[in-house]
């Protein structure tokens, strides 16, 4: 039996391809008879197209196509059922509305992509403009609906003869309250969102950068009204995703439409300029928490609001303080609530850690507050609030060691020689000090599928239609194979990537290796099982 690479430093199986830059990300593919499609987007936030101008383009060289909105050639549906959350509720070119800045208005296709961009400058629009919505603090506030988990938007919990969370907070000896602003963040990932899609008869085979493979393939037929086993999405190489890619964005169904009407390969490649607007974004958010406790800092009170934007074509739904506070401290009185603001901006959508990592910031730092208000220290502030069961459910926790984290933490980092009073370690310019923080992350389960096939050369492939943006899933996908067939890595292939493989688990919500590996293992058990009986029942067995 070979040595298990688990555990051990491995090279990545897609290492040299990348880093000799002969990986083959989606704007690499070439097909033959390929035509480049270039977007035209909208200088206003919002109104009505009262007329686009292609006359210009049409006569440049090398144009074959000018789609203008609204299009019908284009032949684009809406979405329904539980699919119409994974795309934007409006079919792009379909209509004459104008929802954010940089929406996609018009598609030249042509024979380079030189001659695609340079007759794309050339289109001209008019609008009949109507005021936007840009402002989450000018706007009303929604509650932002059931979470995830479907706890509602607005949770209180009150102890026995207490009226409201204010009065909670009143009553306490100290009282910490800070506002935090985020403004949006875009994901700006290395790769461009890229497409190429070809048709052959019925048949479509898209190379794009997706983190869902089997859901964008889906989406994708959905969009084009085909047969779901019509559509095959192959996303090999992706570089850079983190939320960016989970949902189906206008770009693939507009470049599969146009590669449909004229009958050949059609390739679209979003400028950066364009990836700050059609390709999601984390939300703009404001947080206010405010936490009441005795002087000797256990806490009474917690509230944790929120409001964030609801951009009007397709929202990420913000709850931070669901997903963080009504987890960590243990109180007798708590209050989460999550509002929305409809704004005229470009779709949002999750960013890594999309509701934790700006729910952990706000409270851990009111926290942080609150043991300089307290004069408790940070440390022992956590262990004095440590929750055994979940505030907001009152359930117990299957498990959880975070006390023992911060015991160990502590005594690893030397937390207790550290110097407490602020600015006191100063090197030039330089101020050093020493923070802790707690973050939390929820333990998505998952649904997938796992194919081993072991062939007669003494090697194997392992497969499945996860999606590797750079995190190491086809490595991860490897050594498991690997390690549970007791053969060496250079003998296991990872098969990954493609929609037409046994459906894999989202790369989305640090989810796909916990819900892939165990498969792996089951499947290579069932397939050396096989192996055995096989080698006894066989008649040209030895």
């Amino acid at each position: 039996m070979s040595r298990s690479p688990v555990g051990r430093e491995t090279e990545r199986v897609d290492g040299r391809l990348k880093v000799t830059g002969a990986a083959e990300y989606s704007g690499d593919y070439r097909a033959a008879d390929l035509a480049h499609a270039h977007l035209v987007t909208s200088t206003v936030a919002r109104g009505t197209l009262t007329g686009i101008d292609t006359a210009a383009a049409l006569d440049s060289p090398g144009v074959l196509r000018v789609y203008a909105a609204p299009d019908p050639r284009l032949g684009l549906y809406p979405l329904t059922g539980p699919l119409a959350g994974f795309v934007e509720n409006y079919v792009p070119l379909r209509d004459a509305e104008v929802h954010f800045h940089g929406q996609a208005i018009a598609m030249v296709v042509a024979e380079t992509p030189e001659q695609a961009r340079d007759a794309a400058a050339r289109v001209t629009a008019t609008y009949d403009t109507r005021p936007p919505r840009t402002s989450i603090a000018d706007e009303p506030h929604v509650p932002a609906g059931p979470t995830i988990s479907g706890s509602p938007s607005s949770l209180t919990i009150l102890a026995s003869g207490v009226p409201s969370i204010d009065a909670a907070l009143a009553a306490s000896d100290v009282v910490v309250e800070a506002e935090f602003h985020q403004q949006m963040q875009h994901h700006a990932a290395m790769e461009p969102h890229a497409v190429l899609a070809v048709w052959k008869g019925d048949q479509l085979t898209v190379h794009a950068g997706a983190q869902v493979p089997s859901a964008y393939a889906l989406g994708t037929a959905q969009r084009l009204g085909v047969l779901p086993q019509n559509v095959r999405l192959i996303t090999k190489y992706v570089g850079g995703a983190f939320g960016a890619r989970v949902i189906l964005w206008s770009d693939t169904p507009l470049a599969a439409a146009a590669a449909r009407e004229i009958g050949r390969p059609v390739r679209l490649v979003l400028t950066r300029e364009q990836m700050f607007t059609l390709t999601g974004h984390r939300p703009q958010l404001t947080q206010t928490v405010r936490l009441g406790a005795s002087r000797d800092g256990v806490l009474n009170a917690v509230s944790h609001q929120s409001v964030s934007e609801r951009p009007t074509t397709v929202a990420f739904p913000m709850t931070p303080a669901h997903a963080t506070t009504d987890a960590l401290y243990r109180t007798p009185n708590l209050h989460v609530d999550a509002q929305l603001a409809a704004l005229d901006i470009p779709g949002s959508r999750a960013m890594r850690g999309p509701n934790e990592a700006p729910g952990s910031f706000a409270l851990e730092t009111a926290m942080d507050e609150l043991a300089v208000a307290t004069g408790v220290d940070p440390v022992e502030l956590r262990l004095r609030n440590y929750a055994t069961r979940s505030p907001s459910t009152g359930l117990p926790w299957s498990s959880k060691h975070l006390e023992e984290c911060y015991r160990v933490g502590a005594r690893r980092f030397g937390w207790p020689a550290r110097s407490t009073t602020p600015r006191s370690r100063v090197d030039g310019q330089w101020l050093y000090g020493t923070g802790m923080a707690t973050a939390v992350y929820p333990a998505h389960r998952r649904a997938a599928s796992v194919r081993i096939r072991l062939l007669d050369d003494d090697t194997a492939v392992v497969s499945t239609g996860i999606s590797d943006f750079g995190t190491g899933g086809a490595t991860v996908v490897g050594i498991s194979g690997a390690d549970a067939l007791g053969i060496p890595l250079t003998r296991v292939t990872p098969e990954i990537g493609d929609s037409f493989l046994p459906q894999g688990a989202p790369a989305a919500g640090s989810s796909a290796t916990h819900a892939t590996v165990p498969l792996i293992v089951n499947a290579a058990r069932d397939a050396i099982n096989e192996l055995k009986r096989l080698a006894v029942t066989d008649d040209r067995s030895p």
